[in-house]
Parts: C-alpha cells; structure tokens; sequence
C-alpha cells in the first residue's frame, strides 16, 4: 500500500490493533489524503518544510470550513471529518511525533433540533457502522428504531428476544461489534445480557438507562447531535410513519411495536407537525 499520508502504516496498523474494519480505514485514508492535499496546496508553511509540528489549531479549522462552506458538506460529514483528524493527530502525539494538539480545542458543531428531528432515522445506517461511536449507542438507538422501550431493554432476559430479530447488513454491523466488546464482559458476570457495566460497583452487572447515558453522552459530542431517547423515539415514529402512509394500521403497528392508542396519537402528532410546517411556509 502506497502510502497517501505521513505514518499512514503505523497509524492503520495501531488502527486494525484495535478493530478498526477495513472500510473504516478507507474512511480516515479519505479524510487524511484529502486534508494532506489541502494544505499542501493552501498552507504555505507546511507546504515548505513538510513538518507536522508546524500544524495549527488555524490549519484545521481551515480545512473544516472549506469542506463545510466550498463543498457544502453536511454537519455531520464535517464531525466525521473532525473525529478522524482527531484520532490520527492523537496518535502522533501520543508518539512524540508532535507536541501540540492541534484539534484539542475544537469542538463538533451541533445540527439544530429542527433537522435533527428530519435526519436522524436516515442517518441511521451510517451510525450504525461508524466504529467510533461505541456499540451500546449504536444498538440503543437500533432498539428505538425497532420500536423497544426501555422498560422491555432494560428488562432482565431481553437479550432472547433480541438475538431472535433479523438484521439488516448495517445493522448486523453493530450487532457484531456489541458481541466483541460483550464477550469479557458475558464470561465474567456469566451473563448474556447486552448492556453490562465495565466494572462490577453497586447492585447487579447491568446498566440501568442513567448509566447508559454517559456512553450517548460521549458519542453525542461526537455526532454534534444530542441524543434524547425521549424525543428520538417521538422523531422516529413520525418519520417512519410519513414513509408509510397508506399502510393498513395492523402492519404499521407489528413493525413500530405499538398499540392501537400508540398509533393514534403519534398519527395525531404527524398531523400536527405537519401543520406547522405549512403554516410556517405561508408566513
């Protein structure tokens, strides 16, 4: 492999070390190669003596904005970008091959409530894939998007009726990962449950849904999108519901798990939205 960025083969070897899939990597080869060729042409200094010490928190917010106002990416597209500069950039610092983090202060831009509500059930199956979110996020909001709720997540054997769905290609993606990282966690606590604690404190192994907020916290910086399962949940019934409108009650209620009193108020909610969507377009 040629390599299209400086320490390309040591940074994807520590990368694969630690799991990193083959399309993961193109992804940050992407991001990388591109950003390399950025500056080269746009960044005088590093274009003169090629030293990644010379490398700013100016540079890369000069990259960021190009991709974000020249290429029109989306928000979610330039945290990506950020989040594997990040990494990369981490793991010359953590070889003293830099002294400054150039990306240390700079934060993830976070999409406005207003498209998050639009976009997230679309952005899904990328989330689903993106090893840098851990796999308890990525599976939690599989489950709101199969119509769980936490009272049947957080139940005591959920896993069995878990591992009884059919996944698509994505989705078994994040399956996959949460059975890697489980696995020591299953043969300690001999247990199959799917969200454990990483260290047994308190009563029990499993993580109550306040625990496992601080992993959507963390994955929530990275994604500039807050994630409130409350209102993820609301979101993702109302998008799949104006996907589906002419489907008889009975379908859409097996596949979103609800009843006939569920269906009917998020319907009413559509109706409402939808109304003020119209209302704002005429003012």
């Amino acid at each position: 492999m040629n390599a299209k960025f400086p320490y390309q083969k040591s940074f994807f070897k520590l990368l694969t070390q630690k799991g990193i899939d083959e399309s993961t990597l193109v992804q940050y080869e992407k991001t990388l190669s591109d950003f390399f060729n950025y500056e080269q042409h746009f960044n005088e200094t590093f274009a003169r003596d090629q030293l990644l010490a010379d490398f700013t928190e100016n540079d890369i917010r000069a990259y960021l904005s190009m991709i974000a106002t020249k290429r029109d990416y989306q928000i979610t597209t330039v945290n990506k970008c950020l989040s594997n500069l990040r990494v990369y950039f981490g793991f010359l610092f953590e070889h003293r091959i830099i002294t400054t983090l150039p990306t240390y202060a700079i934060k993830t831009k976070t999409i406005p409530a207003k498209n998050l509500a639009t976009n997230w059930p679309e952005l899904l199956p990328t989330w689903l894939t993106n090893k840098d979110l851990h796999p308890y996020t990525r599976v939690y909001l599989l489950l709101i998007a199969k119509g769980f709720k936490n009272n049947e997540i957080f139940a005591p054997g959920f896993y069995k009726d878990f591992y009884k769905l059919d996944f698509s290609p994505n989705e078994q993606i994040a399956v996959a990962d949460l059975k890697q990282y489980n696995r020591p966690l299953q043969e300690n606590y001999n247990s199959h449950e799917l969200f454990l604690k990483t260290h047994a404190r308190g009563v029990g192994y499993t993580l109550s849904l306040p625990a496992l907020h601080r992993y959507l916290q963390t994955d929530s910086q990275r994604l500039g999108i807050p994630i409130r399962p409350v209102l993820l949940r609301k979101e993702y019934m109302l998008w799949d519901l104006a996907k589906h409108r002419n489907e008889a009650p009975e379908t859409t209620m097996k596949r979103l798990r609800l009843d006939i009193d569920s269906l009917s108020y998020y319907q009413n909610q559509l109706r409402i939205k939808e109304l003020r969507l119209l209302k704002n377009k005429g003012n």
